[in-house]
């Protein structure tokens, strides 16, 4: 009796899901992305690294009305064979307990899934998105999205989802956009930090807020001219509840399109407010730092310019483009005015501008010293034949502060003695992608980087190959092969 009890109520609860999934419009996406590396470091002393690493999503939408709609996905990232209890990148899913984040071991096996011992413990699935959509809010045509969500404005040039990572990056977040004719609006806030764990916890310090406004009009020169204003207010730069919070600024603008058979991109952005934590732990000596936020003015901005020419009639269809982009950095000047030069990325998608390697992630600049980068670039693409697509790219890096000449001689000192060359390096990107039918793209890629000294003695390990000091002045290499099924 009790038997056919449950089993009537399983059947019931299967039924009532079906209902609730037919009324609600409800679909069922996701992705599988194997990738194996060799990585190859810097460092002399270094050995090259080979494993295989994995994205699984599983994505749940569900239209519930024509002004609601809910968004889940399912994610699951690690290392082939490694699990460590809590531990988590910070681009990947929180850490809740069991075996999370990218799965990277901290010692031999521990029954949390290493080969040392079976074990069906692993609880490495979190929800990477979730998140409710209110469509044409109060009748005023505007959309307002709320919950965690990747966060990714004008090409993920300041807020971007760092999609080549596995874990990618998401942001809790309200989201408020409206369009109207050729014109569109939005704001963004995103909570950054909500720790509340400094001295005076009342005062509300160890949280850190993020405020968007963007503007966009299509049909500008050939395209699309978007604006951008960003406050930060930073609370979480001091363990003094009475010093002053970090709140600094960003403002620029965007031009995007197509002219005269050439596709173009020009954009700008400037910084300034509070960067007395920043400038504090620089190392670069900057008159008067100190954890107090207004103890030193930012003054910093980037400009980046994009020209490139696809040629349609001929054999394989190429593509070149030219590349620069300019982030200023800290100078004697600076330093000595008590102002700090360096730009901050925010959020952005570095693996797409600062070559596939990844040494320039830093969003402060740390990773070329706080002397600002410049990032030289030719790049090209072209199809050998249909369901092929081939890219070499080639970068050149160097600090946007002459450490060599009289404008960084006293900065550059403080990090080695003596002046530096402004030369980081340069990196080569080859990549060859094949669609293997509709729904799958294996992807294999190999990147080379020709150091320079002044890069091991800057980078401080910047990215996955990256390793600091004047042992760590090797070539680098990086390959590998994907697979990307979207179903």
């Amino acid at each position: 009796m009790k038997r056919n009890y449950f089993l009537a109520m399983a059947v019931a609860v299967l039924m009532l899901a079906s209902e609730v999934a037919w009324a609600a419009d409800v679909s069922f996406s996701g992705q599988f992305r194997p990738r194996f590396n060799i990585d190859e470091t810097t460092s002399k002393a270094g050995s090259t690294a080979n494993f295989f690493d994995t994205r699984v999503r599983l994505n749940a939408k569900a239209n519930v009305n024509a002004n609601t709609a809910v968004f889940l996905q399912f994610q699951s990232v690690g290392t082939w064979g490694k699990c460590t209890a809590a531990s988590a990148d910070s681009d990947d899913t929180a850490a809740t307990g069991g075996c999370v984040g990218t799965r990277e071991s901290t010692g031999g096996g521990t029954g949390a899934g290493d080969a040392a011992e079976a074990s069906d413990s692993l609880a490495d699935v979190g929800l990477h998105q979730a998140f409710l959509t209110l469509k044409n809010l109060g009748g005023y045509g505007a959309d307002l999205k709320i919950g965690r969500q990747e966060v990714v404005i004008d090409g993920h040039r300041l807020f971007g989802h760092t999609g080549w990572t596995q874990g990618a990056e998401t942001k809790d977040a309200i989201r408020l956009s409206h369009s109207a004719g050729n014109h569109s609006l939005g704001y963004t806030y995103i909570a950054a930090d909500n720790s509340d764990n400094k001295a005076n916890i009342n005062s509300g310090h160890g949280n850190e807020h993020v405020h968007v406004v963007t503007a966009s009009t299509q049909g500008v020169m050939g395209g699309a001219l978007s604006g951008i204003f960003t406050y930060t207010s930073d609370n979480n730069t001091s363990t003094t509840a009475w010093e002053d919070d970090n709140d600094w600024f960003t403002v620029g603008a965007r031009q995007k399109g197509k002219m005269g058979g050439l596709d173009y991109r020009v954009e700008f952005y400037h910084q300034f407010g509070d960067a007395g934590s920043v400038a504090n732990g620089s190392g670069l000596g900057i008159t008067g730092a100190s954890a107090d936020g207004g103890s030193v003015d930012r003054d910093a901005q980037i400009f980046g310019v994009r020209l490139g020419k696809t040629f349609k009639n001929a054999g394989m269809s190429p593509t070149i483009t030219l590349w620069y982009d300019n982030l200023s950095g800290t100078d004697d000047d600076d330093a000595t005015g008590g102002d700090w030069g360096t730009f901050d990325v925010l959020y952005d998608t570095g693996h797409k501008f600062y070559g596939f390697m990844d040494f320039y992630l830093n969003r402060t600049g740390a990773n070329s010293g706080f002397f600002g980068l410049q990032d030289i670039a030719l790049k090209t693409k072209m199809s050998p034949r249909p369901g092929w697509t081939f890219k070499a790219d080639i970068h050149h890096f160097r600090t946007a502060v002459d450490i060599s000449g009289n404008e960084g001689d006293t900065v550059a000192t403080s990090k080695v003695n003596g002046k530096m060359d402004p030369d980081l390096g340069s990196e080569l990107d080859l990549t060859l992608v094949h669609k293997y039918d509709a729904n799958t793209k294996i992807a294999v890629g190999y990147s080379h980087y020709w150091s320079t000294t002044s890069f091991s003695v800057l980078n401080a390990g910047g990215g996955s190959n990256g390793a600091s000091g004047s042992n760590a002045n090797d070539d680098a290499d990086w390959a590998y092969v994907q697979i990307d099924t979207k179903f």
